[in-house]
């Protein structure tokens, strides 16, 4: 996945409240579906986009009250960052392991500056 992919899903609603939410404590599913008020479903398909893309990592399991294995997560993004310069948009996403950094011009990625101005319609 590309950093503009990264970003893009930075930008979801669900999923930048998933990492707001995950950057100065660890949480599970649950606690991200309750205090998100979305359901499980739809808040474990965000965090295995959120991982796949390698900006969400598990922290670790715990025992549940009921005996199963329940996983916590945390965000991996320590910074991000859109530059503009000279007609090319710059995107840098700094995790905990690496720093991912794409550019193009901006007249090929119009799409984007549209869609972070808010068309960035949410999949419940």
């Amino acid at each position: 996945m590309d950093t503009f992919e990264k970003f893009r899903m930075m930008l979801d609603q669900y999923s930048s409240q998933i990492l707001k939410l995950t950057s100065p404590q660890a949480m599970n599913a649950l606690e991200l579906s309750d205090a998100l008020g979305i359901p499980i479903a739809a808040c474990y398909r965000r965090i295995r986009a959120l991982k796949e893309a390698g900006i969400l990592h598990e922290e670790g399991k715990v025992v549940s009250i009921g005996g199963k294995l329940v996983a916590s997560y945390r965000s991996s993004v320590e910074s991000a960052e859109v530059i503009l310069t000279d007609g090319r948009l710059r995107v840098v996403i700094k995790t905990a392991d690496d720093q991912d950094a794409s550019e193009m011009p901006l007249s090929e990625e119009a799409s984007l500056l549209h869609w972070v101005a808010g068309d960035n319609g949410n999949d419940e």
